[in-house]
């Protein structure tokens, strides 16, 4: 076969693997959207329930129902942002933030369940980290709530931190780490290869013991700059 052959049939492969990403793409946005509106309306049915006179098991149940409900939304919401990751459609937003502010929010949303598993979650954060730096705030949210929930859900005892430090500037731009760490299971060094590998969990048992993972083979590394 030719050299030009050759670039043909690769040309040709190119262009069916991207059609293919896009018809994904597309099902997925459409069926992300389908699912969503019903879900919606539970959501809204759930907060209007919620709001009339309920005894205790009434409102536990309900309780329930809404976190259940929140918690598919934000699996139907990863699934199109991955399908947009694909196809290369992924717009990052340039915005002001204040890290600090980002971490706080985060720790605060998680700080329930640390507290119940009897787990110090903490956050530092050095004087030298610039108050406001550029970037999307929320999907530096997003990966905080997949890292710091999954460390949560993983660790049995002691405690989780998480650290928000300047890890390089120059004189137009700064870099800021965030990293999270914690007294949990770990993963073991044969796994380390593997973990930007979709879909891999070190441990098939893990899922049995702790549960599924939240969405971490999208975000797998324990820090994040």
């Amino acid at each position: 076969m030719s050299w030009r052959a050759k670039n043909e049939e690769l040309a040709s492969a190119l262009a069916t693997a991207k059609e293919v990403t896009e018809l994904k793409s597309r099902f997925l946005a459409t069926m992300s959207h389908e699912i969503r509106t019903p879900l919606n309306g539970i959501l809204g049915m759930t907060e209007l329930l919620m709001s009339t006179p309920l005894d205790a098991e009434q409102c536990e149940y309900s309780e329930a129902v809404r976190h259940s409900a929140e918690a598919l939304l934000t699996v139907i919401n990863d699934i199109l942002d991955v399908s947009k990751i694909e196809a290369g459609k992924l717009k990052l937003e340039l915005l002001p933030f204040d890290p600090r502010s980002i971490v706080d929010e985060v720790v605060g949303l998680l700080m329930p369940r640390a507290t119940g598993k009897g787990l110090r979650l903490a956050s530092e954060a050095p004087p030298r980290l610039p108050r406001i730096v550029r970037g999307d705030p929320g999907r530096v949210r997003q990966i905080l709530l997949n890292l710091i929930g999954n460390a949560v859900k993983f660790t049995a005892e002691g405690e989780v931190v998480v650290t928000a430090d300047l890890a390089g500037d120059d004189a137009e731009t700064a870099t800021v780490r965030f990293s999270v760490r914690d007294t949990g299971i770990g993963i073991s060094p044969e796994i380390h290869s593997r973990l930007f590998q979709s879909f891999v969990q070190g441990d098939s048992s893990t899922t049995r013991k702790y549960g599924e993972l939240d969405w971490d083979w999208l975000y797998p590394s324990s820090s994040w700059s």
